[in-house]
């Protein structure tokens, strides 16, 4: 049977990393497993902060990378810096930010947009394929999706890992700007399907566009990642905390890092046995933040690991840390972390409230949660776990069982589901 062929534009792919790059990426694998003929349209290395060259034997063998150049605001900085770094000035790229948000539209990776589409076209124009794939963010991704499909009429699966990143997760500087982004989403809202990630998304994302036939398919954990070190574990001391991901865009340590001052108030006797990591890329901010407060000795800044050190760290810690961000706009996401975390089956400390990603970690018992701005109850949930961990309990007051429902595999498969119907109503 002839395998159907699939178009995947994104922009963040191997060796690229970060929280982006797994969900597509996990796509790619198990899609090619499941039989469809799969090309891809990634820019040139470089087009994000984080690289990773182990990740790239995660892509198979008879799956076609197109590399394309690109212009992007972040590259041109990268160049001018001679490289990447984990760690950015927060007043430096506050201006860049600012300077991105008047100037590039819908983000600073619209300078790939044209190669991305000349090379899509070529390819489409010496042979023929059934889907055209986007993810987002960037949301400029789609746009060079949304074109193929138009040209070349090929059903168009548009895949927002986030809501569209200046309408719902940052405002955009003018009211024109404002326009001409809800021009942009509302485009994209007419492709053949939307997929999101979390119900909360779903709903507004049909509220806006009633008309959108809008899948949800969950981001999730794979189980890949764990093969090999599924004996590691804890070192029995310090008591071991760690965050791993990034702390950009808002998401910074001071929260936390406020529950944690209040924790040792009430415990000094824990400062000399309880030990806080956070690795991966960050602003300037958070090392000022550390040494404010006077947590030196405790809290340490890391810059970013392979992914394969990243979850063998997540193994060996007592409890793993996430942080949403503190801003009502963030409250539809479920961090892909998390899901990584229930993979690495260790307990978790949520700075999350009312919403999907701390429902998650209560109805399945992963850990605790704690309202991101409230340091009481960060110091109360930090106590509680601490106490489990000195009376031997830790392990067995949460549920560390491994869940299928979660991984990126089970994704994949109602992935599949989707495209092939999709080739069905053709």
């Amino acid at each position: 049977m002839k395998r159907p062929k699939m178009l995947m534009i994104i922009n963040f792919f191997p060796p690229s990393a970060g929280g982006g790059v797994y969900r597509p990426l996990s796509f790619v694998k198990y899609l090619s497993r499941a039989s469809w003929d799969i090309t891809v349209v990634a820019s040139s290395p470089g087009e994000f902060w984080i690289c990773d060259r182990e990740l790239e034997s995660q892509v198979p063998p008879d799956v076609r990378v197109i590399r394309t150049g690109s212009f992007s605001g972040l590259r041109i900085l990268n160049k001018l810096k001679g490289g990447g770094g984990s760690r950015r000035s927060s007043t430096r790229f506050d201006i860049l930010r600012r300077f991105s948000e008047l100037v590039f539209v819908p983000d600073t990776y619209i300078g790939w947009v044209p190669l991305a589409k000349r090379a899509a076209e070529k390819l489409c124009r010496e042979e023929k394929f059934d889907i055209v794939y986007s993810t987002s963010p960037p949301d400029s991704s789609h746009l060079v999706a949304r074109s193929i499909s138009h040209s070349f009429r090929i059903p168009w699966i548009a895949d927002f890992r986030d809501p569209w990143i200046f309408l719902h997760m940052r405002r955009p500087p003018t009211p024109i700007h404002k326009k001409w982004h809800q021009h942009l989403e509302r485009s994209v809202a007419r492709a053949d399907r939307v997929i999101v990630t979390t119900e909360g998304h779903r709903n507004m994302f049909l509220e806006l566009y009633p008309d959108a036939r809008v899948e949800k398919v969950p981001n999730g954990y794979d189980e890949e990642d764990f093969e090999g070190i599924e004996a590691e574990k804890p070192e029995p001391e310090p008591f071991s905390i760690l965050h791993s991901g990034l702390l950009t865009l808002g998401r910074t340590v001071e929260p936390f890092l406020l529950g944690l001052k209040r924790f040792l108030e009430e415990r000094p006797g824990a400062r000399e046995s309880v030990k806080v990591s956070f690795i991966g890329i960050r602003e300037s901010r958070n090392e000022e933040c550390v040494r404010r407060l006077g947590l030196d000795d405790i809290v340490s800044l890391e810059d970013s690991a392979f992914h394969k050190e990243c979850v063998r760290r997540e193994k060996r810690s007592h409890v793993l840390l996430m942080m949403k961000h503190d801003d009502e706009r963030y409250r539809v996401i479920i961090p892909a972390k998390l899901y990584e975390y229930i993979g690495a089956r260790r307990p978790i400390l949520g700075l999350a409230q009312g919403e999907e990603a701390a429902d998650l970690i209560k109805a399945h018992s992963r850990g605790e949660v704690a309202a991101i701005g409230d340091p009481v109850e960060i110091s109360s949930k930090l106590t509680k776990m601490y106490d489990l961990y000195l009376g031997g309990r830790l392990d067995e007051a949460y549920s560390l069982v491994e869940e299928a429902e979660f991984t990126r595999r089970r994704a994949a498969q109602r992935m599949d589901r989707i495209l092939r119907s999709m080739l069905e109503d053709r």
